[in-house]
């Protein structure tokens, strides 16, 4: 190895190292969403869990990984974290804790680091690979977005230029998948149902792919949980 391939190697090493952390650990000034009255504070998450402290002191949450149930980070405005804990009035429904963030607020980077950790279905969005294409709606109860239906090897993405709606769904996680028709596509989680209306005509390989991967994915379940 030449000198001066060593000398940029070593002046690429902090970047690396920066890129590392920045991807393990995020640290976020934000509100806690109340009935009552918000209360702003610090959100630590790392590989271990999230925690919250709030900036007078007073309220301090931490939530282990393997105790998240429910994840939602495709809005930075509402970063939702559930826990399998019931709510002390209200048996049926779980303790959950709802967080407002700066907008520029990396939820991409956050998406991708939670689904990597957590045990559960997240969602959110983050860039995937992907073979095939086709121009979409999603209809919501408030509005709607346009995006991009994609699908790949490793997921189904929906990408929108509103980040709320904006989706990555790792086969992994999805429970069925449907096209009821030339102009719908299906996709179900644990979490939700999403039904995007086609603009264009997707591809019967890009379907077929992702028949493909999802059911291969509940065959392997299935065995393995025999």
């Amino acid at each position: 190895m030449t000198f001066m391939r060593v000398l940029a190697l070593t002046a690429l090493a902090p970047l690396f190292a920066m890129t590392a952390q920045e991807n393990s650990v995020f640290d976020l000034k934000v509100t806690r969403v109340r009935a009552l009255r918000d209360q702003p504070g610090d959100l630590h998450i790392d590989s271990q869990g999230i925690k919250f402290r709030s900036t007078d002191g007073t309220t301090t949450i931490a939530i282990p990984m393997k105790d998240l149930r429910d994840v939602n980070v495709a809005d930075s405005h509402a970063l939702r974290f559930g826990t399998y804990e019931v709510q002390k009035w209200k048996p049926v429904e779980r303790v959950e804790y709802t967080f407002r963030a700066p907008p520029d607020t990396s939820v991409e980077q956050l998406g991708n680091f939670l689904t990597a950790h957590v045990h559960r279905t997240v969602d959110g969005h983050y860039p995937e690979e992907f073979q095939f294409q086709a121009a979409a709606y999603h209809r919501s109860m408030r509005a709607g977005a346009s995006g991009l239906l994609r699908i790949g090897q490793q997921s189904i993405q929906f990408v929108s230029d509103k980040p709320a709606d904006s989706r990555t769904w790792l086969y992994r996680d999805i429970e069925t998948i449907g096209r009821p028709d030339s102009f719908s596509f299906r996709v179900t989680t644990n979490r939700e149902t999403y039904v995007l209306e086609l603009k264009e005509d997707l591809p019967e390989a890009g379907f077929q792919l992702a028949w493909t991967r999802v059911y291969a994915w509940i065959c392997n379940l299935e065995r393995s949980t025999r």
